[in-house]
């Protein structure tokens, strides 16, 4: 009997999955740097992500984006990569915190809370 309970312990084992094809990674906005900038405007930020020109499928998309430091507007630079946006940030108040927010046309919305500072240079 002993030897039964083994067998069948040994028939349960579930096998490695047989798919080989990692999952893509998730649209995602981890940091931002510089985290602060000129209070003028005109300061030129990094957003560091993944996915920005990539979809779920893993397939490339055609990046298009809005990216708001509180109210106002930045301007993108250029998609340097699927993971890294440069951005011109708009001008704001001296010691304003604001979130950054990134709308990806037609993929949603990503923001950092209280992620920029506004300072005088």
């Amino acid at each position: 009997m002993l030897r039964i309970a083994l067998c069948l312990g040994l028939a349960v084992v579930p096998l490695a999955s047989a798919d080989p094809k990692p999952a893509a990674p998730k649209l995602a906005l981890t940091k931002i740097d510089p985290a602060k900038g000129d209070a003028d405007g005109g300061t030129y930020v990094r957003l560091i992500g993944s996915s920005f020109l990539t979809g779920d499928d893993g397939k490339a998309v055609s990046p298009s984006a809005k990216i708001y430091f509180g109210s106002r507007q930045g301007t993108i630079v250029r998609f340097a990569s699927d993971t890294e946006v440069i951005v011109q940030a708009p001008g704001g108040k001296v010691g304003e915190v604001v979130d950054v927010l990134v709308i990806f046309e037609g993929r949603g919305e990503l923001k950092l809370p209280k992620a920029f500072t506004f300072v005088q240079k």
